[in-house]
């Protein structure tokens, strides 16, 4: 299932080229131009695969334990405090979908494949226990993030079909669901716990996501490589590799 949705991805820029361009790969590499395709309609159809490949792959993730000091100011005394998250799990990707257009760029034999995706509704669930004054709470907190953003680029090397990935980064985080269980909190400790996670969230486990999905990525990558290294694609098999993906494409 892991190589399947990079495959896939391999196998959608060689359509876009073919299907799309109406034109021959061998012609175009003799006349040395470059062309450009937009693969919106074969990408959305590869994103469909995406969330639950990764649901099954990529989570649960374990994330790091957080301890971040506070302090409040209700009338003349302040109260000095900290929240410490651990025991942290990403656990759930409801959905994948495509950002912004998807484009493949030939020239010189190389694809060169630009993807923006969109993870839709992560879910995270940290355990918390805080000390202040005589005020120890504690239990576990669910964060819903609506969305996390990345850019990608991939390159394909059409001699041996060889893909590499140029750039993988978060672009954008979307607004964060907080829901606190296992005790009753003050409001005004709500308030601080909520302001400490958003900041935690926003400052260092969208990074650790990030890293996370990118070398998962990268292993996916590599082991798909692995396995065709040293081994070119006979024009019978490419051809046998569209049609399969046309098959795919029309179901």
């Amino acid at each position: 299932m892991r190589i399947l949705s990079i495959a896939a991805l391999g196998l959608v820029c060689v359509l876009a080229f073919v299907g799309v361009q109406g034109v021959n790969v061998v012609e175009e590499e003799q006349r040395n131009t470059a062309l450009s395709a937009n693969m919106n309609n074969y990408i959305d159809v590869v994103m469909i695969q995406v969330g639950p490949w990764m649901n099954a792959n990529l989570v649960p993730m374990a994330l790091p334990d957080v301890v971040e000091g506070f302090e409040h100011r209700p009338i003349l005394i302040t109260y000095h405090g900290e929240l410490a998250l651990t025991n942290g799990v990403f656990h759930t990707i409801h959905s994948v979908g495509r950002n912004g257009n998807a484009m493949m760029h030939y020239d010189r034999q190389l694809l060169r494949v630009t993807v923006g995706g969109n993870i839709r509704q992560l879910g995270f669930t940290y355990d918390y226990s805080a000390h202040i004054m005589d005020l120890g709470p504690s239990g576990f907190v669910d964060v819903d993030v609506a969305t996390m953003t990345f850019a990608s680029e991939f390159i394909i090397d059409m001699t041996d079909f060889y893909i590499w990935m140029q750039d993988f980064r978060l672009t954008n985080m979307g607004n964060l669901s907080i829901r606190f269980r296992g005790n009753v909190l003050v409001d005004w400790l709500t308030n601080i716990f909520v302001n400490i996670i958003t900041s935690i969230f926003r400052n260092t486990i969208t990074n650790v996501v990030s890293n996370g999905v990118r070398d998962f990525l990268q292993a996916t990558i590599d082991d798909m490589n692995g396995r065709l290294r040293g081994r070119a694609i006979t024009e019978q098999e490419a051809a046998v590799l569209v049609e399969q993906l046309k098959k795919m494409l029309t179901q």
